[in-house]
């Protein structure tokens, strides 16, 4: 079935006709209606098979109103040859236009008197066909796709950048390649696909007949695999509602802080600046400038050794409590993210993904534990960090929090349910939108929690992305392979990507070293190798790293082999060295590394995860949730990668793990 770019949904009247027409047509063709008000445009395009085009326009004007005998012209005349004009002026985007390609629907005329327009004008000379309502509602099935023109890849792209220019991916923002080469002074340039086009335009502009039947449609949701361009689709659609709406706010919320950092600097390279009612912010660093907002006052928090101590010293009053001070500190983060408000609903809270069960007395006892923990804070005027959304949503003064007409969620997987509770209290009006952006393959931090479950509707509302554009087949097929064989992979959120039209591209490789001294000297000589041999920038490398390799020894080598000043670690620092044209290594932690992305990728220091965590659990019968979550991050790790993947480990892998990589000797 055709896809119409923005969707028309609830459609009413005479679009509702239209759409019939275009339906018919196979899933080859788009719709697409260009949503830039600064510029005349044609009411659609027809694109198939992302080359041909036909422009189309729908004139409302009666015969009487048209009619060349006519002693004067009328206003309706005026416009219909301003029509003519705007239409002839497609010729000059490229010479290709003056075939054909354009065609206006006379809603108002019978057959003949379209023909008779027709000839009276010399419009096919001019290249452009007109039809009637009649006709085109019997026959538009059949001559429409006859009446587009296949235009080459320049002028394609010339009329993409014209009428289109907000899905087009600036370089910066992708690691996509274009395998064949071209000799033209044109650069290549790249555009979202029409997938994501859709998603990025999902209920941005509904036809006037509709815009007062449409029901509510403020929330969508889009499951993407690793590299479909989730962000790329949130960062556009952002771009989209604050350049058309300059008095609405806006806001764009993911969950770490190198992902924020390394958007903003790419985005401020691209633009200059970003629309001054748009923001892009970590999740957190949001919530806690609301709570300030609400509460007047900057919060006092505990460093995470000062929790641990306090639980190691009160858990004393309960010692029939078991499990670990760190897995009590989850505990009481769970309890907050949940909103549990009594010892009663803790008792009957679902703790699905937690990892551990507790009995109902072992519960009690936590919740007391918590009480206390809780109380003794206070004392101190300090609170737990997840305490602060609880704090938000649990009164009715909003004090001066600021309110959004749009938020956009990225890796929404991550976010706790009490943190979209704030959203929700957030946005402004009752028609504000919120669009959230997800991969559940990656879901390794929260648990196993439904949408529904954290309050939100997407039933009905939810697009899967199952394409990715970021990295290569066999890098994926890798990764992929991961979760089909350590975690439960049938699950029903489970996405399984398409890997039709994919470059193959090499597949990862796996290094060896003696110690984790000797894998920092083997990745100092691979990166140099890269720079120097292979010619590959410093700005299309990243190295994640893991807590199996001391970070200054880490830093001090890297310092050394590509200079301190090209060394930029987003986990610790939000702004990357300044005036370094030549760009910089990136280099960040496994646990703050989603969204990140590069062509070429290096892992070191995940021993804990590949070594210990898959081996040490692989003879047990059930796949755990410490193993799940080890798969999990190495699929999250392993599809940053655009092109090249190399992981440097320390100690021998699983079998099954070590068969999924292409192995070489180190050069240390």
């Amino acid at each position: 079935m055709t896809i119409f770019v923005p969707e028309w949904s609830n459609v009413t009247g005479r679009q509702m006709q239209i759409k019939r027409v275009f339906n018919k047509l196979d899933d080859s063709f788009v719709v697409r209606k260009c949503i830039s008000p600064s510029l005349w445009t044609p009411d659609f395009f027809l694109h198939q098979n992302k080359q041909s085009w036909l422009a189309i326009c729908v004139c409302d004007s009666s015969f009487q109103d048209l009619n060349p005998d006519q002693l004067f012209n009328s206003d309706a005349m005026t416009s219909f040859e301003a029509l003519l004009l705007n239409l002839k002026q497609l010729n000059s985007l490229s010479p290709q236009w003056t075939k054909g390609a354009k065609l206006i629907i006379m809603w108002g005329c019978t057959p003949e008197q379209t023909q008779r327009l027709s000839d009276h004008h010399e419009l096919r000379q001019k290249g452009i066909r007109i039809t009637s309502k009649e006709t085109f509602l019997e026959q538009g099935e059949t001559y429409l796709p006859k009446l587009a023109i296949a235009l080459d890849t320049i002028t394609n792209q010339e009329l993409f950048s014209h009428f289109f220019p907000e899905v087009e991916i600036p370089a910066l923002c992708t690691t996509r390649r274009q395998l064949k080469r071209d000799n033209s002074a044109k650069a290549v340039q790249f555009f979202l696909d029409t997938q994501q086009e859709w998603a990025s335009k999902l209920d941005l502009d509904l036809p006037k007949e509709q815009s007062e039947a449409a029901e509510d449609c403020s929330i969508r949701l889009i499951n993407g695999v690793a590299g479909s361009g989730k962000t790329l689709i949130a960062i556009s659609r952002a771009l989209m509602l604050s350049r058309a709406n300059p008095k609405h706010q806006v806001l764009i919320l993911i969950h770490n802080k190198p992902v924020v950092a390394d958007l903003n600097q790419r985005l401020k390279q691209i633009y200059g600046v970003v629309p001054k009612n748009l923001r892009i912010m970590t999740a957190f660093a949001w919530i806690r400038e609301q709570w300030v907002a609400q509460n007047n006052v900057q919060p006092s928090m505990p460093s995470n050794h000062l929790v641990l101590e306090l639980i190691a010293e009160t858990r004393k009053t309960w010692p029939d409590i078991k499990i670990e001070d760190k897995q009590l500190q989850d505990e009481f983060d769970f309890i907050n993210d949940a909103l549990i408000i009594d010892q009663n609903q803790y008792l009957e809270a679902d703790r699905a993904g937690q990892g551990f069960a507790l009995r109902a007395a072992e519960r009690s006892q936590i919740w007391e534990l918590y009480e206390t923990v809780v109380l003794v804070l206070e004392r101190r005027n300090m609170r737990l960090w997840s305490s602060l959304p609880r704090d938000i949503v649990s009164t009715e003064n909003t004090g001066a929090i600021k309110l959004y007409r749009h938020i956009l969620i990225d890796e929404a997987q991550f976010f706790a349910p009490s943190w979209f509770q704030v959203v929700k209290r957030c946005l402004e009006h009752s028609d504000s939108s919120l669009f959230l952006c997800a991969d559940p393959n990656q879901g390794f931090l929260k648990g196993r929690l439904s949408w529904k479950r954290v309050g939100l509707d997407v039933a009905g509302k939810t697009k899967k992305l199952r394409k990715s554009y970021r990295t290569t087949q066999k890098i994926l097929e890798a990764a992929n392979q991961v979760l089909v064989e350590f975690t439960d992979a049938d699950a029903e959120d489970f996405l399984t990507p398409d890997f039709e039209g994919m470059d193959s591209g090499e597949p990862p490789v796996l290094i060896i070293s003696a110690s984790p001294q000797d894998a920092i000297t083997q990745l100092c000589n691979e990166i140099k190798a890269h720079t120097e041999t292979l010619n590959t920038p410093l700005s299309n490398i990243l190295l994640v790293y893991g807590k199996g390799i001391s970070e200054p020894m880490l830093t001090k080598k890297l310092g050394q082999t590509v200079g301190e000043q090209y060394l930029w670690n987003l986990s610790t620092d939000q702004v990357p060295p300044k005036n370094r044209s030549e760009g910089h290594l990136r280099i960040a932690r496994l646990d703050t590394a989603t969204g990140l992305e590069a062509h070429v990728v290096f892992l070191i220091g995940l021993e804990s995860l590949i070594s210990r965590g898959l081996s040490s659990t692989l003879s047990n019968s059930g796949k755990t949730k410490d193993l799940e979550q080890s798969a999990r991050k190495l699929y999250m790790a392993m599809t940053r990668a655009g092109h090249r993947l190399i992981l440097i480990n320390s100690e021998s892998v699983p079998e099954k793990f070590a068969s999924l990589f292409s192995q070489i000797q180190p050069t240390y």
